[in-house]
């Protein structure tokens, strides 16, 4: 092989490892999107489940959910949740 074709090939992998990377990326963002929205259904029917769950209960899970999904609660659920949390704390 000549240098023009190591230089070639050597480019085509850099750009398939970006591509690949980019595809990665992408999935691993969409799955952590779709457990975050697994976390807010289970919380949601815990809560519609339980109407005397404790505030306690109630306050550590809205701080795991904020902890962990923040980036993708939409605006409604992050509405939903400052009403629970003033609930709780008397706000």
């Amino acid at each position: 092989m000549n240098k023009n074709n190591v230089i070639y090939v050597l480019f085509l992998m850099l750009v398939c490892s970006s591509c690949v990377k980019q595809v990665k990326d992408a999935f691993d963002e969409t799955t952590e999107a779709l457990t975050c929205a697994n976390l807010v259904q289970e919380f949601e029917d815990t809560n519609e489940a339980n109407p005397d769950r404790s505030c306690t209960a109630i306050l550590a899970d809205i701080d795991d959910l904020e902890n962990s999904c923040s980036e993708y609660l939409s605006e409604s659920t992050k509405e939903s949740i400052a009403e629970l949390r003033a609930a709780c704390t008397g706000n």
